[in-house]
């Protein structure tokens, strides 16, 4: 529950911030919304941008070093006594992807939830809503966002969720190579600021970091293409290591 209670901070502080002081109950001259206030879609500022940066800790919180201490203590083996290799590591990272996910998703969705409790539930519009510059260069399917802003908020949530769960599961698949489960436990947040550091040299047109494109709209430009690509990457990469992570430990 602590990492839980560490995840809500920002989301929390978030609401409070926007509430007491750009928000304007009495004029709200630009319709503003939940869809247009919440988190995801306030790229710009201080929480939002801290939040996706340290999103790969977060996510590694609940479980994603769990195997590794249960390797070290030998409850692992222990376990292995009573099942096969392949069922106790796919246990281990099942929970691990799972609670990744909720950890990195949940807060962002309390978020929106508080924001229709105290704010008019007002259909984005693209030039009311001007000011938060929601357009096709740095959103995806930004169409959608306009039609049908619930269900985009939704399937922005869903990819939180995929990309929380694959952060935790590679720090989880990682930690099977290597003992000191404190250092393990900051690979994805490593691999997010090496993808930082690509996207400064403008190597490629569109942001590879997810930083950018896990926000509803992003500080940069983004691609769908790019983004579906790199979540792929992502899939094969963790699969990969936690395959020949289940031949180590079979080994041993």
């Amino acid at each position: 529950m602590y990492s839980f209670g560490i995840a809500l901070i920002l989301p929390l502080y978030q609401i409070y911030a926007t509430l007491t002081g750009s928000f304007d109950y009495k004029r709200n001259i630009f319709l503003d919304s939940p869809y247009t206030l919440w988190m995801g879609i306030t790229s710009y500022q201080f929480a939002t941008m801290a939040y996706f940066l340290v999103l790969p800790l977060l996510a590694a919180m609940p479980a994603a070093i769990l195997i590794r201490k249960d390797i070290n203590n030998g409850f692992f083996w222990q376990l292995r006594i009573k099942r096969s290799t392949k069922e106790v590591v796919l246990s281990y990272t099942s929970w691990s992807f799972l609670l990744g996910g909720l950890i990195a998703a949940i807060p962002l969705l309390i978020n929106f939830i508080g924001y229709f409790l105290v704010v008019p539930n007002i259909k984005p519009d693209n030039l009311m809503n001007i000011n938060i510059l929601v357009i096709n260069r740095n959103t995806l399917l930004v169409a959608l966002y306009y039609m049908h802003p619930f269900l985009h908020v939704g399937l922005n949530l869903f990819l939180v969720f995929i990309w929380g769960g694959l952060f935790s599961l590679f720090v989880t698949a990682s930690s099977i190579f290597i003992r000191n489960g404190h250092f393990v436990f900051t690979f994805a947040f490593l691999l997010q600021l090496i993808l930082l550091i690509i996207n400064s040299f403008d190597m490629v047109k569109n942001s590879i970091s997810p930083t950018d494109f896990l926000s509803e709209t992003a500080m940069g430009d983004i691609s769908g293409q790019l983004t579906l690509l790199l979540t792929l990457f992502m899939v094969t990469l963790t699969i990969g290591l936690v395959r020949k992570g289940m031949k180590r430990v079979g080994d041993i």
